[in-house]
Formats: C-alpha cells, sequence, structure tokens
C-alpha cells in the first residue's frame, strides 16, 4: 500500500502550508494518508510502528531526511521510504507566498509517489572480514597503531622499510617533539607493542578487496610471502631533504654547512669552551609548515643554551606553540627578518651574506657553521607503494585522504587507511591522535556486523561491451573486468553511482536509481508545475546527497528564501548526473539547469565534483553547437557554511 504521512513540526508548518489542500488533490495519488504533528517524539514512531508494515511504499513530508531520517529508519518495517523536506525546503524558504509553497509541497509529493514506484529494497552484503592488520612504516605512527590494536586483541604485522633500523626512531622523528618527550613515547609505545609481528621489506603485489587483502611482501633477504589481512595501515615517516639553496650554501661540499637534522648530533658532542658562531637560514622558496617551524625553533634554542652564538634569517616561521620562540628569544637566539644571498668560504670561516628586509641593507656574517634548515618530504618510497596499493598522491607527494575533513585517515582506497607522517609532517601529539583514529576506524571495520546494505549497480551483461569506462571511473575500485565480465564488488562499493554516467551503451543501471526513473520523475515535475503554476518559469537543482544537499538544508534553517519553482532533485552523487538528466530536463521546459556538488577536492566520493563539471562542460559545448544557450546549465559547488548559494544559484529568475 502506497502511504503518505505528513508532519505539521508542531503545527509550525501550518502557518505556510495549506494542509487541507494538499490532503484533497493527493488524494487519488495515494492509498493512504495521515497528518500527525509530531512524528520524530515518541509518539510519532509509535504510530509508525502500528501503521507502516514491511511492504508498504511511504512517502514522508516533514524535515529534511538528515534530521528525521535516522530514528524514522530505526522503526519504519519498510525500506520503500522516500522522504520530501517540506520544512526547510518548501514552508522556511517561501513564508510569504502560502499558495506557491503549497504548491510546491504538491510537485515533490507528487515526485516522492513516482520515486517510491521504483525503490526497490537494498541489497544485502555478507562481509567476510579477516580479523588480522598490516601496518606500513615503522615510526611513532605506526607504533601507536599496532599498540592501540594490540589492546583491542587485534592481530598485527608491522611492515618496516629495508633500510629502517629500529634504532632510528629517534632520529627519523626529531622533528615531532624535544628529545626527553619523544625518547619517553617511544620508550612507552616499543613496551606495549612487544606482540605485533615484524617484517622487514615491501609490498609487491596487492589482490582482493577490503576486509580480505591478499597481500605480496618480499622480505628484504629475497624471501616472499603472502598474508591476508583485513586493512592496511599507512604510516610511513617523513624524510629530511636539503633545502634548494643547498647548492649555493656548499652543502655536501665542506663540513661547516650542515642540515637542521644534523645540528642536535653536532651540539652535543660540543664541550662547554667550544663556543661556535651558528648562523641558521630558511629557504624562501621552501613553504614553511607549523611542523618545521616549532622543530626549528627547539634546535635553535638548544644550541644557544649550550653556550653558542645563534642567528637565525628567515622570512616567517610559523608554530603553534607561541612559547617555543620566546624560549629562543631568552636563550640568545638572534632572528633577522631576510634571505641569504651569497656564502663565500674564507680561511676563518663561511661568509653569510645576507639581505635584511626589515632595515633594508646587507648585512654580512662570519660564521662557524652554516645551519639550512631541513625540508619534510614524503618517504621516498612512497611513490612506488602507492603505486603498488593503487592510492592517490597530494601535490606535495604524501599519500591523499579520502576526504580531509569527514573522512581524514581514509585513504581513496576501501580498507587502506592512513596516520601521521604518511598523511603530513606532524608534530607528536597530532601524529598520537592520527594514529588512535586510524586504530579505531580499523577497528570498527573489522568487527563490523556480517552484512552491510545499499543500493548497488547492476551490469546487464548483453549491453556491455567491456569498454572499461565503468572500472576506470569507479573511485573504489568496486568494478573490475575479469575475463568476459564486469564484475562487481559489493563490500568495495560506496553506492556512488558514478559507474552509472560513465557508462556508454546504459549497461548499468543502479537499483531504486535506473535512467528511467529520472526521466520520469523530471517529466513529472515540469508536468505538475506547469499545471499548478502555468508558464511561470521553473529550475531544477541536481543536488548531490551530501554537501549540496546539506547546503541547501541550511538555507532553509537561514530562512534564505529563493522563487518557489526551484525543485530539487537528490542523486547519491553529483558525479552520476549524466547529458541524459541535463538535456531531459531543457526538454521539458525548465529554465536552468543546475548541478550542485561538493567542493572540490572535497567530494565525498573523491571524483564526483570533477566528473559533474565535466559532463556539464561537455553539455554546454553541444548546445552551443546546436545553437543553445549553453548558459542555461551550469556546475557550481555547495557547501552548509554557505547557505546563500541556492538562493543566489536561482534568484536570477526574479
Amino acid at each position: 500500500m502506497k502511504k503518505l504521512i505528513l508532519c505539521t513540526c508542531n503545527k509550525t508548518l501550518t502557518k505556510w502550508l495549506d494542509f487541507a489542500r494538499i490532503e484533497k488533490e493527493v488524494g487519488s495519488t495515494f492509498e493512504s494518508i495521515h497528518i500527525h504533528d509530531a512524528l520524530c517524539l515518541e509518539e510519532g514512531l509509535t504510530f509508525l510502528d502500528a501503521e507502516v508494515s514491511k511492504d508498504d511504499t511511504v512517502v514522508i513530508g516533514a524535515c529534511t531526511s538528515q534530521i528525521i531520517g535516522v530514528p524514522l529508519a530505526e522503526r519504519l518495517k519498510s525500506e520503500l521510504v522516500s522522504y520530501v523536506p517540506l520544512r526547510e525546503h518548501v514552508a522556511w524558504v517561501h513564508k510569504d507566498d502560502q499558495k506557491g509553497a503549497t504548491n510546491k509541497a504538491l510537485v515533490l509529493l507528487n515526485d516522492a509517489a513516482i520515486h517510491v514506484d521504483f525503490l526497490e529494497p537494498q541489497t544485502a552484503v555478507d562481509i567476510e572480514m579477516e580479523k588480522k592488520v598490516l601496518i606500513v612504516g615503522g615510526g611513532i605512527a605506526g607504533l601507536k597503531v599496532a599498540s592501540d590494536l594490540l589492546q583491542l586483541g587485534i592481530e598485527v604485522t608491522l611492515l618496516e622499510p629495508p633500510e629502517f633500523n629500529s634504532k632510528d626512531y629517534l632520529e627519523k622523528n626529531q622533528f615531532m617533539a624535544d628529545s626527553s618527550t619523544l625518547k619517553g613515547v617511544v620508550k612507552d609505545l616499543k613496551t606495549t607493542s612487544k606482540g605485533v609481528k615484524k617484517v622487514c621489506g615491501t609490498i609487491s603485489k596487492l589482490s582482493g578487496r577490503a576486509g580480505l587483502y591478499s597481500v605480496s611482501l618480499k622480505r628484504d633477504n629475497g624471501k616472499e610471502e603472502e598474508i591476508l589481512v583485513g586493512a592496511i595501515i599507512i604510516a610511513t615517516n617523513s624524510e629530511h631533504s636539503p633545502p634548494s639553496i643547498a647548492k649555493m650554501c656548499h652543502y655536501g661540499k665542506t663540513n661547516q654547512t650542515l642540515l637542521l637534522s644534523e645540528l642536535s648530533t653536532l651540539i652535543a658532542k660540543q664541550t662547554a669552551k667550544e663556543s661556535k658562531t651558528i648562523f641558521v637560514t630558511q629557504d624562501p622558496s621552501y613553504h614553511d609548515s607549523s611542523v618545521a617551524g616549532s622543530y626549528l625553533l627547539r634546535e635553535v634554542t638548544y644550541a644557544a643554551e649550550k653556550g653558542n652564538t645563534v642567528i637565525v634569517a628567515h622570512s616567517d616561521i610559523h608554530t603553534k606553540d607561541e612559547n617555543l620562540y620566546r624560549a629562543a628569544r631568552k636563550s640568545g637566539v638572534i632572528f633577522i627578518r631576510g634571505s641569504l644571498e651569497k656564502v663565500s668560504k674564507k680561511k676563518k670561516g663561511l661568509v653569510c651574506r645576507l639581505e635584511n628586509t626589515l632595515e633594508s641593507q646587507v648585512r654580512e656574517f662570519t660564521v662557524d657553521y652554516l645551519v639550512l634548515q631541513t625540508q619534510l618530504k614524503p618517504w621516498s618510497g612512497t611513490r612506488p607503494l602507492a603505486d603498488t596499493l593503487g592510492l592517490n598522491l597530494d601535490r606535495e607527494g604524501f599519500i591523499k585522504t579520502r576526504y580531509a575533513k569527514m573522512k581524514p585517515v581514509q585513504t581513496s582506497k576501501r580498507g587502506i587507511f592512513i596516520a601521521g607522517n604518511a598523511k603530513t609532517p606532524m608534530n607528536l601529539n597530532d601524529a598520537l591522535a592520527s594514529a588512535s583514529n586510524a586504530s579505531l576506524e580499523v577497528f570498527k571495520n573489522l568487527i563490523a556486523d556480517g552484512e552491510r546494505k545499499g543500493w548497488i549497480p547492476v551490469v546487464d551483461e548483453e549491453l556491455c561491451d567491456l569498454c572499461d569506462a565503468c572500472v576506470e571511473a569507479c573511485p573504489n575500485d568496486a568494478l573490475r573486468h575479469e575475463g568476459d565480465l564486469i564484475k562487481h564488488i559489493p563490500m568495495n562499493c560506496e553506492f556512488c553511482g558514478i559507474c552509472v554516467s560513465a557508462c556508454p551503451t546504459r549497461a548499468i543501471e543502479f537499483q531504486s536509481h535506473s535512467k528511467d526513473s529520472w526521466l520520469t520523475r523530471i517529466e513529472s515535475i515540469a508536468t505538475k508545475h506547469k499545471k499548478l503554476e502555468g508558464q511561470k518559469p521553473f529550475s531544477l537543482v541536481y543536488a548531490c546527497s551530501e554537501c549540496a544537499n546539506a547546503s541547501i538544508d541550511q538555507a532553509g534553517f537561514a530562512g534564505k528564501g529563493y522563487p518557489t519553482g526551484s525543485y530539487v532533485i537528490q542523486f547519491p552523487c553529483a558525479g552520476m548526473v549524466s547529458p541524459i538528466e541535463i538535456l531531459k530536463g531543457l526538454v521539458v521546459g525548465a529554465e536552468k539547469i543546475i548541478v550542485a556538488h561538493c567542493p572540490p577536492g572535497g567530494c565525498h566520493h573523491q571524483t564526483g565534483d570533477h566528473l559533474s563539471e565535466l559532463v556539464v562542460k561537455f553539455t554546454q559545448d553541444m548546445l552551443k553547437s546546436i545553437g543553445q544557450d549553453p548558459s542555461r546549465v551550469k556546475a557550481t559547488y555547495m557547501i552548509a557554511a554557505l547557505p546563500n548559494k541556492m538562493q543566489e544559484e536561482v534568484a536570477h529568475r526574479g
């Protein structure tokens, strides 16, 4: 039975919507209509328990599904449910036009009635999880992850690069904290991670899927072995590299020029009577991070406290701890704003020529040692490791996260996580927090229940020509070309639908989101709008279910009004939108089609923002070639922090 259940939000929505008219005009569409004042409260949930059966199809007209969907999902027996955000998308943004708002509500409820006709139960996927974890990288974060998972009862293998020596923990991580703190943490982590199995070598091959990865390891002694793991955590170190000015400073040609990472070793051997003049300089072309800045301040303070004269030439020193700068000044460190111009080798020492930008003058210093600030770069084996595992790298060459804000320890591949300096240079506290976060995410995945549910892509073997477009487009390795078939890997699937847009033969249909469903709904919205609003123009907003939908919800919360003839159709991901849906919208009379996606680089499905921009650009070029106005189609990003974006995009219609 098809049922409509409306919520008045404690009767507040009755001020802006004519519920009596709605009930009357949709009477022939639904077999049962109920109006309730508080569906989200216990009395409303009890009502749903009694009213909705497993076989019913249900349309809920209430507040946004982001709010009401959570409590209702636990109480509704049926999975065939479509939500209409009458509060955020209608009532609160059209407060001055009750008739127009009610007309819009009728259009959206009619659309939802069609939507539930295409819905089918989600596919249940059995989860087989190997309760073992591989950690790649010996360092602070790697030890912390190993320690956490061992205490949670997870079997752990720690893979260290061939060149790594356990004695290097302090040396390779010295930029993260002061020496005494670092020693204490390393000592504790070594104690609590004693049960970990350590392997020295590299990964030569990866196969399988999230929860059941087969990893081929090549030991440094030449032997190979294969292990099964449920998850992989990348926790490799950053590396110290000479800056671009190293050659000018004669680095490698004289013992008087050294890196910041070598300074502490030199100072540790120094006696009280061996006071030196030490000149420390930044590379002006290198963007100094907070971690690098803090490291520099700690090292120069230590050198000054040992009785040396320390001069620091800098453009800007970033640090989250201002006390480090105060301690450096107190110890006698001299800071000069400027950049090194020339270095000459003389018998009495190195002559460093500096342009003091603050005083607009050139100064020269004769020093015993010239120290270059170390650049912190990804471990040298990061790129081949990423290629083997199928991971993406960022501009700096570090492992790229899936979504920095919401998924900071997830990589571009399901079941592979990231912690510590494999992501970016981190101080000690941040690295430990990152490691704990990764450990928790892995643990949650490994102890997951025996199945996960979702709508999945279905491949029609007769229509499929094995072009691999879907395989290449899938951001999650959920589609693979095996023999004469395109095989779906449900465990890897994020249910984004990007593969549907990529398929040139329409061989892939997404459960409950078929091409026919989109086209039918688009045509129905246009027909209903014209019946209720006549020649009044309308726009269609194809919004992703993440950032864009949240932004439109926020427009409602903030009361950012816009024309009533603006209809939002929610897609799992903007990357699922193809030229077919866009052209259909134009054919049925939409004045404008807006494809709203996540911000650049912030797509929850990694590539949806970029793909939707490409699809819109392709469609615009197509329209232009046949003499149509390409400006009727637009792609734009929307985020919750910018609730005015929806208002801006559709307000031009008046």
